[in-house]
């Protein structure tokens, strides 16, 4: 037995390929799959339209399991062989546990061959072996057709019985396929005894099969009585009666900065969630229980469309704090829960706070963003992280982030439109090209402009999040040019957490003191503080503190000598030798220019510094 692989080229040629299952079982818990099947998981979601617009899945290779193929003149499938199994498609599950009890549901029937779960994470694809009374397979491919139908006719009865999933129905063919998927775990029993069915249609596995194409997948059709219902009725009078259904049911409104409908329930928690994909189908189902005859393509469309009143999360929060500032100090009172020896803090944080509530407002956001890090420095247990994410308050926590990965720009570009604060924890870690290059230009952008996952171009969008980080080490500031984006606060104990902030106080304070004009960024001389204050954060390169055990920076011209970066590094080469590996002459001169205060000249040898030898 061997399953059929196919897969379509960018040249849109169809590619075969025949494998055991053991190989193709190799290649589903292959690490090199998963990584791609992982990407697009994470990106279902997000994918309300269907699974066509992800890119590369005109290129995903498909698995066809019930035979065996080869390819015709024209570059269709070609009937081999048929493999006794038939495919059973189980989707709706709540989560990775439930995927798994479904695997596990399976495995206790002795038909089973292989349980894996789909590609988009949501399933359970089900393998069943069977054969015709006699325990034969049809040679003749109509044949092999007409058993492979009644085979569906009886197990999916019998799987539906065990599996808590929905069966994807379809009108059944040898030609059911499924997306390569990734399962580290997969069933398999290649002893799996098969199920014995009739070759000939009897009267009741007819009703069965015609019960099975009756009801296609995710209520996208209605049968003819529902078409005849509808057309009595009226599409006006229908579409009327879902609307009023659903919105005495629940309550809707469209979240205009993560860009979909939300729903309350008016008997349940009264808490606004989103309409993923599995609460579309259960309000499908509740409308079709009602007896409105409708399909989900009804229901989306509606949900999906501008009869769903705007919500603006973040203008609606500062509208009901703007104006009401009690005239107390907050802000700086809560800069003064972390405790540290910074004289500056307070002040700093002060400025930062309110850039980051003008950031919200949005109203220079294609010309400004706050390109300022407060960067909080102490060992672990601190409370930083609680800090951090206290300052963003209990209903708006969905615009708080501490894990974004920097190394998927599009999804940092993306979370800098959707979010208020992203915390970068463990900022010491990320790597000194990391933050030189992507991290100092991205704190520095007014807006973003970046593809939707299934977008066909590049949109601009507004920009939300400021940034505040964390370290557990304090020498973590790769790029001197880089440190004026930073705040340095070293802790001198836990940050007092004890008591929850005012946030309608803390923002009423930002706001009125942005109506009155106080500056939400730094000017040059406050700048300058921060520099000096930050060096003592920063990495030393081993050949910057060797420069700084030979050399002294002249204070000013009067003292010292001038001389060329060749001249000093060859001194520091002479002196220090193998320490300087790796270090070259260029990259040298870089590091020599960014020393704070260095006084330096153009000549014709290049650009001279002005130093003073260590006697």
């Amino acid at each position: 037995m061997k399953i059929t692989l196919a897969r379509t080229t960018k040249k849109n040629d169809l590619r075969l390929s025949l494998k055991t299952f053991e190989q193709l079982l190799q290649q589903v818990a292959d690490e090199k799959t998963g990584n791609r099947v992982e990407a697009f998981r994470e990106m279902v979601p997000q994918l309300y339209d269907g699974y066509s617009h992800y890119k590369g899945m005109d290129t995903w290779t498909h698995v066809y399991p019930a035979a065996e193929y080869a390819k015709d003149g024209n570059g269709n499938l070609l009937f081999q062989k048929s493999n006794g199994l038939l495919l059973l498609s189980f989707s709706n599950f709540a989560d990775a546990d439930g995927v798994e009890e479904a695997k596990r549901s399976a495995a206790f029937l002795p038909s089973t061959f292989a349980a894996v779960e789909s590609a988009d994470g949501l399933g359970v694809h089900i393998l069943v072996r069977y054969t015709d009374d006699d325990g034969n397979l049809a040679e003749e491919e109509s044949a092999a057709e007409q058993l492979y139908r009644n085979a569906f006719a009886v197990a999916s009865s019998v799987y539906q019985a065990v599996v808590r999933g929905t069966l994807v129905a379809s009108s059944p063919t040898l030609q059911d396929e499924f997306l390569m998927t990734f399962d580290k775990a997969p069933f398999f029993n290649g002893k799996a005894s098969p199920l014995k069915v009739s070759g000939v249609l009897k009267r009741e596995i007819l009703e069965k099969q015609q019960v099975g194409a009756d009801v296609m997948p995710d209520g996208e059709e209605a049968d003819d009585d529902d078409d005849d219902k509808k057309k009595k009725e009226g599409v006006k009078e229908t579409i009327q009666r879902m609307i009023k259904f659903l919105n005495d049911k629940y309550s809707f409104r469209y979240n205009t900065i993560m860009k979909y409908t939300e729903y309350m329930q008016h008997d349940g928690w009264q808490m606004f969630r989103p309409v993923d994909p599995r609460m579309q189908k259960q309000m499908t189902l509740e409308v079709q229980l009602a007896d409105i005859r409708v399909s989900i393509k009804d229901v989306r469309n509606y949900l999906e469309s501008n009869m769903i009143s705007n919500y603006y999360p973040v203008d609606d929060y500062l509208l009901e704090c703007d104006g009401k500032w009690d005239g107390k100090e907050h802000i700086r009172r809560l800069a003064r829960t972390v405790p540290t020896d910074n004289p500056y803090w307070e002040d700093w944080f002060y400025t930062w706070f309110l850039a980051m509530v003008d950031q919200w407002r949005g109203y220079d956001s294609r010309t400004y963003g706050n390109s300022i890090v407060p960067l909080l420095i102490s060992r672990q247990g601190f409370n930083k992280s609680t800090f951090c994410r206290r300052l963003i308050p209990a209903d708006m926590q969905w615009g708080y982030n501490d894990n974004l990965v920097l190394s998927e720009k599009r999804q940092v570009l993306q979370a800098m439109s959707q979010f208020l604060l992203i915390n970068l924890d463990e900022f010491n870690q990320i790597p000194a090209k990391v933050q030189q290059g992507f991290l100092k230009n991205l704190v520095q952008l007014p807006s973003v402009k970046v593809k939707r996952p299934y977008g066909g171009h590049v949109e601009e969008f507004p920009r939300l999040a400021s940034f505040i980080a964390t370290s557990n080490m304090d020498d973590v500031l790769f790029d001197p040019t880089g440190n004026r984006r930073f705040l340095g606060v070293e802790l001198t104990g836990p940050i007092d957490v004890s008591e929850r902030p005012n946030y309608r106080q803390l923002y009423a304070q930002a706001l009125a003191a942005l109506e009155r004009g106080d500056k939400p960024y730094f000017d040059a001389a406050t700048t300058a503080k921060i520099i000096t204050w930050n060096s003592r954060y920063q990495v030393q390169q081993p050949i910057v503190q060797c420069f700084f055990d030979s050399f002294t920076v002249a204070k000013d011209k009067t003292e010292g000598q001038y001389m060329s970066v060749a001249a000093i590094y060859k001194e520091l080469k002479s002196k220090y030798g193998a320490t300087l590996v790796g270090n070259s002459l260029i990259s040298f001169g870089r590091k020599l220019k960014n020393i704070d205060g260095i006084i330096h000249r153009h000549s014709s040898n290049g650009t001279e510094y002005l130093v003073v030898r260590r006697s």
